[in-house]
């Protein structure tokens, strides 16, 4: 009896856990597939692409972060813009990757998110591609066509700052961030 108490119990474990986890929760990752942070990475003057392993609120959420983006500590300095260029395809070879999926947002308990305004632009080979503002609470989800690129940059910009503090962003936290 207590050992088939211990299998039932076990398993509404095992099913809460598979059914609660969502894509973000954990890169998926296959054959052929990469991830950005892998890849050979550039910050550029005051920008920082750092890879993290840590849970993050985002509206209301929990979900677990594989990297950040900011200038300073955990925030993004409006007088700045953080950028970092990373590699896709090495010189003289052509692109195995045809998408890059990205998925950000900003912590619900970081204390300059109130007001804040972050806007993350992407370029393809140097040439401006889309954009996506994100406020408090807020997942975003970009699907960025990577076919023939060699190298991404994104650019991360505090374009209203916080109720306390016009001049500061919170950090950008990524999901995810692979390379299809």
């Amino acid at each position: 009896m207590v050992k088939l108490r211990q299998l039932i119990a076990g398993l509404m474990t095992a099913t809460v856990l598979v059914s609660s986890t969502t894509p973000v929760d954990a890169q998926k990752r296959s054959v052929g597939v990469a991830s950005l942070g892998e890849m050979s990475c550039q910050n550029i003057e005051k920008g920082k692409y750092e890879a993290i392993n840590r849970d993050f609120p985002v509206g209301l959420q929990m979900f677990r972060g594989i990297a950040k983006v900011y200038t300073h500590g955990d925030f993004i300095d409006n007088e700045y813009t953080s950028q970092v260029v990373c590699r896709i395809t090495e010189a003289g070879q052509r692109s195995k990757y045809k998408t890059l999926n990205l998925v950000f947002g900003i912590a619900d308990n970081n204390k300059r998110v109130n007001g804040a305004l972050v806007r993350l632009s992407v370029y393809r080979d140097g040439n401006f591609y889309k954009y996506e503002d994100v406020t408090k609470g807020q997942l975003s989800t970009l699907p960025i066509d990577v076919t023939n690129v060699r190298s991404i940059a994104l650019e991360v910009e505090c374009k209203r700052g916080t109720v306390k503090n016009k001049n500061r962003c919170p950090e950008l936290i990524f999901f995810q961030d692979i390379l299809k």
